[in-house]
Parts: structure tokens; sequence; C-alpha cells
């Protein structure tokens, strides 16, 4: 996505429009308070067109397409703070902040991979089939043959139970890692709009830091969980 488009993008004008809000919530000037977000959406337009990375091969659709776009633009949007902030201590904390962020969509991207390929398995079992077969097995007797029968029908089955189990749990933990970074995104909006311009050293984006390392533990761990499920 080019700069024009950038500008142009929902997201980036939403995140805009309430940086100017929150500035003008505190008081300040509206000049001012337009200028916050003016600064904002150039930055984050400026960034997305040298910061976005590569776009790994395996390509998402859905859900997951959905909710990992939205988490790399709060990525996006993070850094575009930043670099709107004039140089200081907020600035420089923001800025040690943006490797746990892009860390942080990192996983939920190998989470929305990691449900794409549970759905794709899925989408390979025809569990309404299975069911019918099961039916079938049960009305036939209880000879070996057909108790062996039975036995693999029912594996499928559970295993389809335990892949939809996987999917819903896998997108679960994407929605709430993307709001939780949106929310990220929001508080330090809140902060650079209201924060003292020379705060000491540490004191204004602590728990911004300890909400980021909670989101970034959180994903990494439904992350781990999820590959030794489809690894087993």
């Amino acid at each position: 996505m080019g700069f024009r488009e950038e500008l142009r993008e929902p997201w980036g004008l939403l995140l805009a429009g309430t940086s100017a809000g929150v500035a003008w919530a505190v008081q300040l000037p509206s000049v001012a308070a337009a200028g916050v977000g003016i600064a904002v959406l150039l930055a984050r337009a400026a960034i997305a067109g040298f910061d976005r990375p590569e776009k790994p091969e395996t390509a998402l659709t859905g859900e997951e397409a959905a909710y990992y776009d939205r988490a790399e633009r709060a990525r996006e949007s993070f850094s575009a703070i930043g670099a709107s902030l004039p140089s200081g201590p907020l600035a420089e904390q923001i800025a040690g902040m943006k490797p746990m962020v892009a860390e942080t969509a990192g996983s939920l991207r190998r989470l929305a991979e990691r449900s794409s390929t549970t759905r794709d398995a899925l989408d390979r079992i025809d569990t309404g089939e299975l069911a019918a077969e099961e039916r079938r097995l049960r009305e036939r007797g209880t000879d070996e043959a057909t108790l062996r029968a039975l036995s693999a029908v029912r594996t499928q089955r559970d295993v389809a139970k335990r892949l939809t189990d996987l999917r819903a749990k896998l997108l679960g933990e994407l929605h709430a890692g993307t709001l939780d970074l949106e929310s990220l995104v929001t508080r330090a909006v809140e902060l650079s709009a209201t924060a003292d311009p020379a705060p000491a050293a540490g004191t204004s984006l602590d728990g911004l830091a300890e909400q980021l390392e909670a989101i970034r533990r959180g994903v990494v761990e439904a992350d781990e969980a999820a590959r030794r499920v489809l690894d087993s």
C-alpha cells in the first residue's frame, strides 16, 4: 500500500481523529489538537511505506486475514505515534517498545497461520458422512471387521472434534490479542497527548510496558500450545 493509500486508510484516519480528540479533551488549543492528529496520520503513512515487513508466502483468508491485518496496522500505528513525538523520554520509551510490539504482531501472524492450517484440515474431513457411516456400522453387527471399521470412524470423528475446538481457541486468542494490541495503541495515543513533554524517565509508560508484556506472553503461550497440538 502506497503513501497516498495509507493516508486514506480508515484505521489511520480513526487513529488521527482519536489523537486529535484526546488532545482537544485535555484542553490543548484547537489548532494544536488538529496538529497532533495530522502528525500521527502523516507519520503512520510514512512508516507504513517502509516499515511493513515482507508478507510471508502463506496467504491468509477469512477471519484470520481480517484479524492479522488489524494487528499489523496497530503495529504500524504504534510506530507512527513514536515518530510523531518530539525528542524526549516518552518518544524514547515508545521507540524501545517497538520490538516487543513487532514480536507480538509476529506471534499473532503465527496464530493466524495455525488457525488457517486447522481450518484447511477440517475442510478435508466430511463430518456428516462420518456420522452417517458410524450409524450404518452400528447397525451392521459386532463382527471383528465391523468393530475395526467403527473404531476407525470414531477416531476420525475425535480428530475432527479436537481440530474444531483448537480452531475456536486459536480464533479466540487471535481476536483477543488483536483487540489488546489496538487497546495498547489507544493508550499510547492518550499518553502522547496528555503526558508531560519531559516526564521523569520510566514514569509514564510503566503500565503500558506491563500491558504489552502480558499481551506478548499470552499470544506466545497460545502459539506454542497450538503447535504442540498440531504436531502431536
